[in-house]
């Protein structure tokens, strides 16, 4: 059964949110003042990889809980009758955008972890970093919806996504330096993590930083940590865990 289109779209009311043209006007209804609406085409359906694509601008900008089908209808030049013949609801297409750009973000990660694998240990961390903010330059929407519009709000898929492979890395390098940790890894590896997307989330979505400023910011106070944090400090923490 298709959702009713008009059940979760606080813009349905409006006789002409479907995206007919108000008098006028030269735009449909419920249109966002400054973006151009995709031209529609009665010959060439939009695919599902277009619809998405028009999500993800709009949940980049305001928010995966304030995107409504309209809003995103008129972004990629259709209408709400079409995004739900092709998601079935609001919710599953946000769910869609974020599963989408979650799988292109850790593929992207992954191919940089394994392409710095032959690297000495403070390359490999600096090249990791200045990977993730060369994303964040060239894929901003894509990333803002992943962390989302609050503060930690999206940050928890990206943890859990790429945490293992940071604390696997953690886990060879100080085994390789005569120094085995266990669970203390998984720790650094979310202080690590987290310093860079923190910073790529004031940049990207609340205060507009630079790119290459944070970027550098983020380098430099990860290349401070695994300089600074001693081996004994996480087989401590390690001695304590086991003792719970």
């Amino acid at each position: 059964m298709v959702t009713d289109p008009n059940a979760d779209d606080p813009d349905a009311a409006d006789p002409n949110a479907d995206g007919r043209s108000v008098p006028g006007t030269g735009r449909s209804a419920g249109g966002h003042a400054g973006h151009e609406r995709r031209a529609r085409s009665t010959r060439n359906r939009p695919t599902d990889d277009q619809l998405l694509d028009a999500a993800c601008e709009v949940i980049a900008e305001v928010g995966a809980d304030s995107a409504t089908m309209t809003a995103i209808a008129e972004r990629g030049g259709t209408t709400r009758v079409t995004l739900y013949a092709h998601f079935g609801s609001r919710d599953e297409l946000v769910a869609r955008v974020i599963s989408r750009e979650l799988d292109t973000f850790t593929s992207f990660m992954f191919r940089v972890y394994d392409e710095s694998e032959d690297m000495p240990y403070g390359a490999r961390a600096r090249y990791s970093v200045q990977s993730l903010f060369d994303y964040a330059r060239n894929h901003p929407a894509g990333l803002r919806v992943l962390m989302g519009h609050s503060e930690g709000q999206g940050n928890r898929r990206l943890y859990a996504a790429l945490e293992p492979r940071i604390s696997a890395r953690l886990r060879k390098n100080y085994a390789e330096s005569g120094a085995g940790i266990a669970a203390s890894a998984d720790t650094l590896a979310s202080l690590l993590l987290g310093m860079s997307l923190d910073v790529a989330h004031r940049a990207l979505i609340v205060d507009g930083a630079g790119i290459d400023e944070a970027c550098d910011l983020a380098v430099t106070a990860t290349m401070a940590v695994l300089r600074d944090v001693r081996p004994e400090q996480l087989q401590a923490l390690d001695a304590s865990l086991e003792q719970r």
